[in-house]
């Protein structure tokens, strides 16, 4: 299995995603009216995607309003009360992201691996970033989106996660590192 290496950085409310040194995508978010909010730029800066944070008490899960810039919207969902499996239809392709063990998040595409990412700091060619490993380009796009909903309102990177049991995680039946 052939991968491809990016790394992200984040920065107070900023990720940025970088193929070598180059910029290719970046989010921020923002609190609004007491809701929180992104933003998802291209390479050249340009608005692509818009995402709000919502929690549905009524529901007991957390939903990711996306709308793209040209106004599609879409949903990416907590599909457990763990809030440990979310997952997104697009164009007729379920994406789902799960949380593991380790601070690491694998993507799947139909039920197909195609991502994982690593926020351990343990890797010493990513001590200061995140490291994202993917099986095909383009798929890079969507993989960075879903990662970056799941930051939305976390400022420290090397903070203490919210769930404090590794027990409640999912497992990693996959591990590509």
């Amino acid at each position: 299995m052939s991968t491809k290496i990016y790394s992200i950085k984040h920065a107070n409310n900023i990720l940025d995603l970088f193929n070598a040194e180059d910029k290719l995508y970046s989010s921020k978010w923002f609190m609004e009216f007491g809701k929180f909010g992104s933003e998802f730029f291209n390479e050249q800066e340009k608005i692509i995607f818009y995402v709000s944070k919502k929690f549905k008490f009524w529901k007991w899960k957390m939903v990711f309003t996306i709308k793209n810039d040209h106004g599609v919207v879409t949903e990416l969902i907590s599909m457990n009360a763990k809030k440990t499996i979310y997952a997104i239809d697009v164009n007729d392709i379920t994406y789902e992201l799960k949380i593991h063990h380790n601070k690491k998040r694998s993507v799947f595409k139909n039920g197909d691996k195609i991502a994982e990412i690593d926020e351990s700091f343990l890797d010493t060619d990513f001590s200061d970033r995140i490291k994202l490993q993917l099986l095909e380009e383009k798929d890079l796009e969507i993989s960075f989106l879903l990662f970056s909903c799941l930051k939305i309102g976390e400022v420290e990177q090397r903070g203490k996660t919210i769930i404090t049991s590794q027990k409640q995680l999912e497992p990693n039946d996959e591990p590509w590192s």
